[in-house]
């Protein structure tokens, strides 16, 4: 007994010598994060919160530097000790919802930001982070509302405007698409995501030459992507570029040795090149990679070998269809 008064009258002694306030420690605290001292940071949360119990900003900025070093159970436990001291602190909310959808929780998240905006609507970061949350539980009616709230809050969301571009073109919205495709990009001109769905978009609006040049930029900030690589050699060849288009589908080919769509491209260009042995090979090699689709390739295989058509029996044969 005597042991722990003394100790506790020294801590008491050691606390009043200090003279320090929970206020120092916590800015003290987020100078040395923001420095990259994490041990000396997490130190002086430590000692913040030992002057202060109720000390939500402190529980929730440690709870970021724990979740920034892996361990998510101590963060979730200091995020929600923030919330049972302060119901009403938001960023507790939104920190503990984005860790939630992280780990793919995306209700639990849905639900906490819902509490979070029961309490202020026009919480712009909670509004964000439930519209992403609602996307990815397939709630586009109810993402689009959110996303779009959350724009109107804070123009400088690039993810709202990307994630709203997604839901427009699941619902056939390309020009909806599109036009928020452009507005992540004038934010951020290097967004490669924006630039391959942008592309994506133009091509399923047949501007095949237009989708090709968002594509190679797409392409050139990810070069080690064979999705990048495989919709650039497919836009290229819908605009006729046939060599820059087997270039692009050899290297989608080469960087996904197992994708049967980059050797059918790879044959299909050979064909349009009229190098019948290679596009055979290519085809080949397409049905021995996806035995699914084999007889797809085995016909457009066979294909080649069927003689064309005479000049002038096609344009006898498209008179009389047109007599019938």
């Amino acid at each position: 007994m005597r042991k722990l008064l003394f100790v506790a009258a020294s801590c008491a002694f050691l606390l009043a010598g200090c003279n320090r306030s929970p206020d120092f420690y916590f800015r003290r605290a987020n100078a040395l994060l923001a420095r990259g001292k994490e041990a000396d940071a997490l130190e002086n949360y430590n000692k913040a919160l030992l002057l202060k119990r109720d000390f939500p900003e402190a529980y929730t900025a440690r709870g970021m530097l724990y979740e920034r070093q892996g361990d998510r159970q101590k963060a979730g436990l200091d995020y929600r000790k923030a919330i049972e001291i302060n119901s009403s602190y938001l960023p507790a909310y939104n920190n503990l919802a984005a860790m939630l959808m992280d780990g793919g929780n995306y209700a639990e998240a849905v639900r906490l930001l819902s509490s979070a905006l029961e309490m202020r609507p026009g919480y712009p970061y909670a509004l964000l982070n439930r519209g992403l949350a609602r996307y990815k539980l397939g709630d586009c009616g109810g993402a689009t509302l959110d996303l779009s709230r959350a724009l109107e809050l804070n123009p400088k969301f690039g993810l709202a405007y990307y994630h709203r571009a997604l839901c427009a073109r699941n619902a056939g919205n390309l020009p909806a698409a599109l036009s928020d495709l452009d507005a992540v990009l004038a934010l951020d001109p290097s967004a490669s995501l924006a630039l391959f769905e942008k592309g994506k978009a133009l091509y399923a609006l047949k501007d095949y030459a237009g989708a090709a040049v968002e594509l190679r930029k797409a392409a050139g900030l990810k070069p080690e992507d064979p999705a990048y690589a495989y919709w650039l050699a497919l836009s290229l060849y819908r605009a006729g570029d046939l060599p820059a288009a087997f270039e692009a589908a050899g290297r989608a080919a080469a960087l996904k040795p197992e994708s049967h769509q980059a050797e059918g491209l790879l044959g299909d260009v050979c064909a349009a090149m009229k190098d019948l042995p290679a596009a055979k090979e290519h085809y080949a090699k397409a049905a021995a990679l996806a035995p699914a689709y084999a007889a797809a390739y085995k016909a457009r295989a066979a294909a080649l070998e069927r003689p064309a058509a005479p000049a002038v029996k096609r344009r006898a044969k498209a008179r009389n269809h047109k007599r019938g």
